[in-house]
């Protein structure tokens, strides 16, 4: 059963080798940090994009049960609450992500600044199941914990 006021997060995710021809200088782009903090499960997140103003929030991703899709909460914090809780001891990962094909490219700036990486987010398990990747994608990475957002994070330590 998932945690109370959690909601499941069904994506995949592959790994991408160039994108060149993806004309990403026309497409929606935001900059996102995240700091994972040290104890727990917790990342603090603040998403700028032009022309609006930054997005602060505190996440929660719990621990996968079985083949569940993970569970996450958020919640949406104003500037004084990000700024206090930045303090908190943590390692953080810089990426902008790019809308294509209906997901989200991110091309990570820090710590590991060639990496990019196609993920989309799936409505229910058996349309994720259905979903043809787009070409330009490579292998995909959706269960190797060594691309998820915490495991790159700890690459800056």
């Amino acid at each position: 059963m998932p945690p109370k006021y959690s909601h499941p997060e069904i994506e995949r995710r592959w790994l991408v080798e160039t994108t060149d021809g993806l004309h990403l200088s026309a497409v929606r782009a935001r900059t996102i940090e995240d700091t994972y903090l040290t104890a727990g499960r917790l990342r603090l997140r603040k998403i700028c994009e032009q022309r609006c103003p930054p997005v602060f929030k505190l996440g929660k991703k719990y621990e996968r049960i079985g083949s569940e899709p993970e569970s996450v909460v958020n919640i949406y914090l104003s500037e004084a609450e990000y700024q206090s809780l930045s303090v908190l001891p943590g390692r953080t990962a810089t990426k902008v992500r790019y809308s294509v094909e209906g997901g989200a490219l991110d091309v990570y700036e820090a710590p590991n600044h060639a990496l990019v990486i196609f993920e989309i987010e799936f409505v229910s398990c058996e349309a994720a199941a259905k979903y043809i990747a787009p070409p330009f994608v490579g292998r995909e990475v959706t269960a190797d914990e060594k691309y998820t957002g915490f495991a790159l994070s700890e690459e800056a330590a």
